[in-house]
């Protein structure tokens, strides 16, 4: 279960402040008067049953006869959307002459692993849905359930400046606190996961304007910027996350890990140098060294000569790499050992650190296909290949 769907199915077992009892409103003439119609608790039973249909033929009589109801317009809303919702996950296969041949493909573990969700819902059903919704919001406006749920339904369907709008609104509506920041924050980060890092950053923007104090919040607004290359923007970010938690290594090391996605290794290594100072973590101080290569990989093999010098407390995997740093910029940038680290580094999926050493290889070496197919291939696993250009 994604993300998002979890929470907004959570959401529906949470208890809420009653909504003001409106003066009842007449039932409609198909609705026969005394009739027994379902309530909100039991069409959400319904729901999790598997009776969705059931759900929403029951749920639009009920809503007719209740239109003040709160919980019906929830439920039905709900069960709308389930029946509307479809899907799927994606996977992105490259077929070679022989897959084509022989019309079959064979599907890796890792593909699936990168495999996107894919959501559709049925049009009509989904309009009707976040009616629903917005009748109970009209009656509820600071419902936590109702505003989280339309965020999701326009969310996961990939409505995002409808969802933008609703975010926007219920963060004007509900408590600035901690719930509401986590809540608000989810839509965002869970476009950005599959595959839409604008749509991600479109949703996260309100919600950093929102919690300008959030570091965590500030933090995730600038790890999607980056990966859309608006580099002053995330810079801005990154910044003002370290300015609010200055003593956190943990936000210094990930402007650090920002910077080196965008290649800018001196802005990194100074990162990197500010979260070991705060950790005295050896691994902070040898991503401080491979920055340092980005900028000069001879220099960088003097800094990582004293990592590679074994010592009774030193970790013998940083020692391994350290050295094979030493030899690729001894060797120099374009060598078959500068290489040789490369396709180690992704063969351990420390893509990160491969950066700098495929940049200066391209650099040293223009035109070198290998590198360049490498280090789109660090970016398409780190999940932001366009900044592979």
């Amino acid at each position: 279960m994604d993300v998002l769907l979890a929470l907004a199915l959570a959401l529906a077992s949470v208890p809420q402040a009653p909504a003001p009892t409106p003066a009842p409103a007449r039932a409609p003439a198909f609705a026969p008067k005394g009739a027994a119609v379902a309530t909100g608790t039991q069409l959400e039973k319904l729901i999790l049953d598997g009776k969705a249909d059931q759900a929403v033929t029951e749920g639009r009589l009920a809503a007719a006869a209740h239109p003040n109801d709160v919980e019906i317009h929830l439920a039905l809303a709900r069960a709308l959307a389930a029946t509307a919702r479809k899907a799927n996950r994606q996977v992105n296969v490259k077929l070679s002459k022989e897959d084509t041949a022989h019309g079959e493909v064979k599907v890796k573990d890792e593909d699936l692993h990168s495999a996107t969700l894919r959501v559709d819902y049925d049009p009509a059903l989904f309009e009707e849905a976040i009616t629903q919704v917005e009748l109970g919001i009209r009656l509820a406006p600071q419902r936590l359930d109702l505003r989280v749920f339309q965020c999701f339904l326009l969310t996961d369907a990939g409505r995002i400046d409808r969802a933008k709008a609703a975010i926007t609104s219920a963060l004007g509506a509900l408590p600035k606190d901690s719930i509401t920041a986590k809540m608000m924050t989810a839509y965002g980060a869970e476009r950005a996961k599959r595959g839409d890092p604008a749509g991600g950053a479109e949703l996260l923007a309100p919600v950093a304007k929102a919690f300008p104090n959030d570091a965590a919040i500030q933090v995730d607004y600038a790890n999607v910027l980056t990966r859309l290359g608006r580099k002053n923007e995330a810079y801005d970010a990154f910044d003002h996350a370290t300015l609010l938690a200055p003593k956190d290594a943990r936000y210094a090391r990930t402007k650090a890990i920002g910077a080196m996605l965008l290649r800018d290794y001196r802005r990194a290594r100074s990162a990197f140098d500010t979260a070991f100072r705060l950790s005295h973590d050896v691994s902070d101080e040898f991503a401080s060294y491979a920055a340092a290569y980005g900028l000069d990989p001879k220099a960088s093999a003097i800094l990582m000569r004293e990592l590679g010098t074994p010592a009774p407390s030193s970790d013998a995997a940083v020692v391994d790499l350290a050295n094979a740093f030493v030899r690729a910029g001894t060797a120099g940038a374009s060598s078959k050992e500068a290489m040789a680290l490369a396709r180690s580094l992704l063969g351990s999926e420390q893509y990160v650190f491969a950066i700098p050493v495929l940049d200066r290889a391209i650099k040293a070496k223009p035109g070198d296909t290998e590198a360049t197919t490498m280090l789109k291939t660090a970016y398409r696993e780190l999940g932001c290949e366009p900044l592979a250009r």
